[in-house]
């Protein structure tokens, strides 16, 4: 089997196989090929990657025999096939929509609603087939399902609830002394799964063995993997990248965090469904009138010109042309702007938005960590602290280790590689041996609570930094704080400006949400003048908060990027995102920043608050002007052709008005 060595430590060797991706090949097949070899402790495989990683013993001669194994190897089968489930079909069908999204941008415009329409065919014509044996039956809920879901074009968005699902069908459960491969909807509460490298974790649980680095991209945003280990926490839909750990299963199902957060996503989506445009409101209820004051004008006149006239002069036809094409104008000239508004009811809402929350990092800060300031205790000097923290960081791949020794090299401090082995504690720092003394670095929980290092010489400084909005880092040596390192995430520029225009322009309500603790919480949102703010939430928290301002009266915007905020994007009125948020926040936005200003949020408001009273002018226009042709045609005063004449002239006048946004330019 060809092979390369990917990378190798003494013990360790990471190998890419030449293997098929798709259909992927077991991964039992792989492993059982060079588990039995003398001096193999654990091989595991990732069909993901197609990667596998071996640790032996026995130095040199093992390494040679195991690479002699693998090029000798025969190219595993691939795995067995069953017959398709109602999954499996589901699953071909998300499939086929998502290759279809990705080839969206390489199709022609004009070419797209055929090619939905082509897709749609049969479906609709089984519904039509029905209705014309006049039965009501599935076809036919079928049809209507999909007309509505391409009218709306809320297949996406189904389809971004099927992507966000663990995606894996069954699990590893250890039963009677062995593991056994389990359908998913078999795994109950309190099974020890077992999750190895490459696979998804599908249950949220407890770590009771093992270790492994998890990413936790899709329910935190995090875009580094975390260290878990037993005793800490995991949740279905993350993925382990590397090693392997046994977890008690606690919530498993519908019940999973990954499953609330398709279900809140679902529920947001449906609730949005159910909005109708004010103008076929509107146009459909004159239309009875219109026909009740043409049966009218022949009934008391006896005049079927004067009957017929009064008929000729129609609202809805006017109504129905122009508040599209305003709604499409204000559309286009928003896009000018570099602000994607997906449809006109989210421009309605906009217009009529009075309450703004804003999620801090990403939004409100530049989400890159610097050093503010470095404090040293006992006997210890700046330099010292900054280059022994840098130290031991630059082993832990986590931003603020980043900001770190970044500081450490901007500064000129030189620090070799003269400490022992460095040991990681998962959510709380780092540890190491430096000339004898036990160096620790982290949070205030690991430094004085774990390892009972008094930090009350550090007190002045540590409140300082957290009035000031910064993270503390603690540094211990020998048992004894050495320094502290303050941790600074730089707001945006434009975002104190940014909060005073939103007041300015009639937002009642500005809200913060955050993961910081209280006090840092309390300290940025004082800085950006926000009244309003809840710290250490989670994506749960922010549907709550996005719930209560709706139950209030408000209509809510929901401002963020990151993928823990899409389950608020999707629960909010309107969910506005960033170009370089996360994928699934872009698609859950209504509102996407195409440059990502802040200030472009005031833009996109005030066009649709300029389209909405555009309708509103428009609406008043065509009243007056088909009422007043109206009043005249009952009086016979206007033959039915200068009604319609007056009536057509209206709507084409009313028509050109709204087409003004797009000769407006150089707008800020």
């Amino acid at each position: 089997m060809r092979h390369t060595i990917v990378h190798e430590t003494p013990g360790r060797i990471r190998l890419e196989l030449a293997v098929p991706r798709f259909p992927a090949v077991d991964r039992c097949q792989v492993e059982a090929q060079f588990s039995d070899m003398v001096g193999v402790e654990k091989a595991s495989f990732s069909p993901r990657t197609g990667t596998l990683l071996v640790r032996y013993r026995g130095g040199a001669p093992t390494r040679a025999a195991l690479l002699a194994r693998v090029a000798a190897a025969p190219l595993p089968g691939t795995r067995r096939p069953r017959p398709e489930t109602e999954l499996d079909r589901k699953k071909r069908i998300v499939v086929r929509s998502g290759a279809l999204l990705l080839a969206r941008p390489l199709i022609p415009l004009p070419v797209r609603p055929f090619l939905s329409a082509y897709g749609a065919l049969p479906i609709v014509r089984k519904g039509v087939a029905a209705l014309a044996r006049r039965q009501l039956n599935v076809d036919v809920l079928d049809a209507t399902a999909v007309g509505a879901a391409m009218a709306t074009r809320d297949y996406s968005r189904r389809l971004l609830t099927e992507m966000f699902r663990t995606g894996e069908e069954w699990a590893w459960v250890e039963r009677d002394g062995g593991e056994v491969r389990l359908p998913l909807e078999e795994v109950q509460a309190g099974d020890r799964v077992v999750v190895r490298m490459g696979s998804l974790i599908p249950v949220d649980g407890v770590v009771v063995a093992g270790e492994a680095l998890v990413s936790q991209a899709s329910l935190t945003g995090e875009s580094l993997p975390v260290l878990k280990r037993t005793g800490v926490m995991v949740y279905a839909g993350t993925a382990v990248e590397e090693g392997a750990i046994t977890i008690r299963a606690e919530q498993v199902g519908d019940e999973t965090r990954a499953a609330r957060v398709v279900k809140i996503i679902e529920e947001a989506e449906a609730l949005k469904a159910e909005s109708q445009s004010r103008s076929e409101v509107m146009a459909d209820r004159i239309v009875p009138f219109s026909f009740l004051a043409s049966g009218l004008t022949f009934a008391l006149t006896g005049n079927a010109g004067r009957a017929a006239a009064v008929l000729l002069v129609d609202y809805s036809c006017a109504i129905k042309l122009s508040t599209p094409l305003a709604i499409l104008t204000s559309l286009a000239r928003s896009a000018r702007h570099r602000v994607l508004i997906k449809g006109g009811k989210y421009l309605e809402l906009l217009a009529r938005t009075d309450a703004v929350v804003l999620d801090k990092t990403g939004t409100l800060t530049e989400a890159s960590p610097r050093v503010a300031e470095v404090v040293a205790f006992n006997g210890y000097d700046r330099a010292a602290i900054l280059r022994n923290a840098a130290c031991v960081e630059e082993h832990f791949p986590h931003p603020v280790a980043t900001a770190v020794v970044r500081q450490a090299e901007r500064e000129g401090l030189v620090h070799p590689e003269e400490h022992s082995e460095v040991e990681y504690v998962v959510a709380h720092g780092i540890a190491s041996r430096l000339d004898g003394a036990r160096i620790v670095v982290g949070s205030r929980h690991f430094v004085h609570e774990d390892e009972g290092v008094d930090v009350s010489p550090g007190a002045p400084f540590i409140g300082a930094f957290a009035r000031r909005g910064d993270s503390v880092l603690y540094v211990a040596i020998g048992g004894r704080l050495a320094g502290l390192i303050a941790i600074h995430d730089p707001l945006r520029d434009e975002a104190r400006p940014f909060v005073k225009a939103l007041r300015d322009s009639g937002i009642g309500r500005i809200v913060m949400l955050t993961g910081d603790n209280e006090a840092t919480a309390a300290t940025i949102a004082g800085e950006l003048g926000i009244e309003e703010f809840h710290a250490q939430a989670l994506p749960d928290r922010k549907v709550e908060v996005i719930e209560a301002l709706r139950r209030q009266g408000h209509t809510v915007a929901m401002v963020g990027d990151g993928i823990n905020d899409s389950p608020a994007l999707a629960r909010a009125h309107i969910g506005v995102s960033m170009k370089h948020g996360a994928d699934i926040a872009r698609e859950a936005c209504d509102v996407l920043l195409l440059d990502g200003t802040l200030h472009d949020i005031l833009t996109a408001r005030r066009i649709s608050q300029e389209a909405m009273t555009l309708v509103e002018q428009n609406f008043r226009t065509i009243v007056v002007v088909n009422t007043s042709a109206m009043l005249l045609a009952v009086t016979g005063a206007m033959p039915p052709v200068f009604s319609a004449t007056i009536h057509n002239l209206s709507t084409i006048l009313v028509g050109l008005r709204s087409l003004g946004p797009l000769r407006r330019h150089g707008e800020a």
